[in-house]
């Protein structure tokens, strides 16, 4: 098996965004799709939401958490962008060498 080959079989774009974002290999690689994924991972987040008892102090933790993954998921598209540019740009610089 040629390095080449190794390369490809870790290949998985789960891989890449923990190396861009963290700079480390991802522990696992989800197989689940993307749905499944965020269910999983908002699951305890509305079970600790659900435990308060006061409606408003209730309103206003869940309309701070949907600030706070909003404003994560515009800044993380944004830099996904820009990396996607900066890939496209040398990409096309190597092809012109």
């Amino acid at each position: 098996m040629s390095y080449i080959t190794k390369i490809f079989e870790r290949l998985d774009l789960q891989q890449i965004r923990e190396f861009l974002l963290y700079g480390t290999e991802c522990e696992k690689v989800s197989g689940e799709d993307y749905k499944r994924r965020m269910e999983i991972a908002e699951k305890p987040v509305f079970e600790f939401i659900n435990n308060f008892s006061d409606k408003e102090e209730k309103e206003r933790i869940e309309n701070d958490i949907i600030q706070h993954i909003s404003t994560t998921q515009d800044v993380y598209m944004e830099i996904g962008m820009k990396c996607g540019a900066v890939l496209a740009a040398q990409l096309l610089e190597n092809l012109q060498k």
